[in-house]
């Protein structure tokens, strides 16, 4: 069984995600933050490209909320 409090305290604490960010986020995801799974070493350049094109860096940081209303995320 996977220590949900955990994870959701870490998550919360080292990234700021919000609740709702975190049940959103998919296992792979979840590993990727938590320094799990395959290295970045493994993501050829072409993926990192299409992931470029996919996913373009906004002023928002990605934050859904954010996103809906127009704000930038402040971390201060």
């Amino acid at each position: 069984m996977l220590p949900w409090a955990d994870l959701l305290r870490i998550t919360a604490t080292r990234w700021a995600w919000t609740p709702s960010e975190f049940w959103m986020a998919t296992p792979r995801e979840l590993e990727a933050v938590l320094g799990l799974g395959h290295p970045a070493d493994d993501l050829k350049r072409s993926e990192l490209e299409q992931l470029i094109r996919t996913n373009p860096d906004t002023e928002t940081c990605g934050r859904a909320d954010d996103h809906k209303q127009r704000r930038p995320h402040d971390r201060s």
